[in-house]
């Protein structure tokens, strides 16, 4: 059976168009946008959307700890679009009539998978007669509907699944009723939606804080890409969660947990773009060494040296300094290091050539061709990733295929190309003399001194940042990491980064001074990472929204 989404409360009159259910869309007035602005230090055009629509990372993560269902249900959903690097941006995470009717059918298995292995457990009810289980549905409407809904139910919306539980339990009895009641839920925008807005009236013009379950619910999706544990809707019943140091203890609190360590996962895995060592195809220069679906080798290896630098290590200059790198049998018999008798990753702490994250075998690998080393991807990411400093686009006549590989020749001989047109040379200085630093990797990510027997030139010169420890010239990789690891802009772009994500947005004007106090804080803190995930939770921008008229 099927629920129509917007037909369970009158909060769907401010859902309608995120669901297709009509041509409008919710907006901020102008008058709200003014003074969210003002709140947050300076105007906003743009306020934050109160709709932020589940990606499929936090679809998975909440049908887990909400029915204990890992069947990982979005595998079908298409992906969500990426802005800014990420893909939780609640400006274009949009439902359209795909994912709808995706959603509906991992309901219906969702629900149907958990009546069958857990009905007494979600909806234990001894009576049989219909007032009897009616008060039996009553009672799982109000424990999983608050669960699901990650707050209280409304009276309105426990009245509509009561009387849907009703209906359905006279006409097929009590385990189909909740299971429909189940689907109904999940097919419900409160379920899919975090809401940061009242059904209330509001009067008021400026920036309003969150309540108890909103805030929750934001510190959990952040910090977990989950719904809120015990804990979170325990500190919220109990009316917490409205001053900083509440905040900040649940923060901590919720960064010791396992699922926090899936969400830096996540994090680093769209930061750093590694989606595109799927599938990686990458010629060997010998014909015996096996590269085959190497790409998941490289993406474990890289996410365990990101793992052990978050939560061992835990401070910037580590990310770009630290010398291990983790190989299993394969990698080791690609790049080198001795794998764990087991077959597991082992870690390698004396590699030649690894130092940090830019050294990684799998981010060297990425970023380049499949015959050959690649200065320009390399130097594109470096600008762009780890500096925030935007690459203007090629020209329109521009030829993306690099030149054909030269035994005669080194790379940066064969890229000489670049800096030869008058029309290339511009852009090409700066980003070439960035990626022409890490040319002691080759398209595996092996470490060299020569190519083609001859010696390799790891020069490299960083130009136009305008910040005097990282301008200049520098050879190799190793000096490049050791003025990145003290680097302000570093620091900076890190910590935008982690604000995109965390906010489910581009920041704004607006965000002038809650991304100023974050990036103060990680400086302040001697660029601690968990200190500048706590610092997110405790700003303006985190603990407040726009004022939402009640007829949008």
């Amino acid at each position: 059976m099927r629920f129509a989404f917007c037909s369970l409360g009158p909060m769907c009159a401010l859902l309608l168009a995120a669901l297709g259910c009509s041509s409008g869309a919710p907006s901020v007035s102008p008058a709200a946008s003014t003074d969210i602005g003002q709140a947050l230090c300076t105007p906003d055009e743009h306020p934050p959307s109160p709709l932020s629509l589940l990606t499929r990372t936090q679809y998975d993560a909440t049908i887990a700890d909400l029915l204990s269902d890992t069947s990982q249900p979005s595998a079908t959903f298409p992906a969500e679009n990426q802005v800014g690097g990420f893909n939780n941006n609640t400006e274009v995470h949009i439902a359209n009539p795909l994912l709808v009717e995706q959603f509906m059918d991992a309901a219906e298995g969702i629900a149907s998978r958990a009546v069958t292995a857990n009905l007494a457990t979600l909806a234990p009810c001894s009576g049989q007669s219909a007032s009897e289980q009616a008060q039996c549905g009553a009672d799982f409407v109000t424990t999983f509907g608050k669960r699901a809904f990650r707050r209280p139910l409304l009276a309105d919306e426990a009245d509509a699944f009561n009387a849907l539980f009703t209906a359905m339990n006279t006409a097929r009895g009590y385990s189909a009723a909740v299971e429909l009641t189940i689907q109904a839920l999940l097919e419900s925008p409160q379920f899919l939606y975090r809401v940061d807005s009242s059904r209330a009236a509001t009067t008021e013009t400026g920036a309003v804080a969150l309540d108890p379950y909103q805030m929750a619910s934001r510190l959990s999706y952040f910090l977990t890409g989950s719904m809120p544990d015990d804990a979170l809707f325990a500190a919220a019943d109990a009316g917490q969660l409205l001053s900083s140091d509440e905040i900040e203890t649940q923060a901590r609190r919720l960064l010791e947990t396992p699922r926090a360590r899936e969400m830096v996962r996540d994090f680093n895995s769209q930061w750093l773009q590694l989606d595109e060592l799927s599938g990686l195809a990458r010629n060997p220069p010998d014909a015996s060494t096996d590269v085959k679906g190497i790409g998941d080798d490289y993406r474990e290896s890289l996410e365990r040296f990101l793992d052990r630098v978050y939560w061992d290590k835990g401070d910037l200059k580590s990310l770009f300094l630290s010398p291990e790198i983790f190989v299993n049998a394969r990698l080791a018999s690609v790049v080198g290091g001795a794998a764990d008798a087991t077959g597991d990753f082992a870690e390698v702490a004396d590699a030649p050539g690894r130092v940090g994250l830019l050294t990684q075998p799998g981010l060297m690998a990425m970023l380049a061709h499949s015959d050959q080393s690649g200065p320009v991807q390399r130097g594109v990411f470096v600008l762009e990733r780890i500096l925030c400093i935007d690459v203007p686009p090629p020209p329109p006549n521009f030829n993306p295929i690099p030149p054909d590989p030269d035994p005669t020749l080194t790379t940066r001989e064969r890229f000489k190309v670049h800096t030869a047109s008058a029309l290339c040379a511009g852009c090409h200085k700066v980003i070439d003399g960035a990626g022409f630093g890490f040319e002691n990797y080759d398209q595996l990510g092996r470490y060299r001194t020569t190519e083609n027997g001859l010696p390799v030139d790891a020069s490299g010169e960083m130009i136009g940042t305008q910040e005097a420890g990282l301008d200049g010239a520098f050879t190799g990789a190793a000096e490049l990491s050791q003025r990145l690891a003290k680097s302000v802009l570093a620091e900076r772009c890190l910590s935008k980064n982690w604000y995109r994500y965390a906010m489910g947005r581009v920041e704004t004007d607006a965000d002038g001074c809650s991304l100023g106090e974050v990036q103060q804080k990680f400086v302040a803190s001697g660029g601690q990472l968990k200190e500048l995930l706590v610092a997110l939770t405790l700003t303006e921008a985190f603990r407040y929204r726009p004022a939402v008229p009640e007829d949008q």
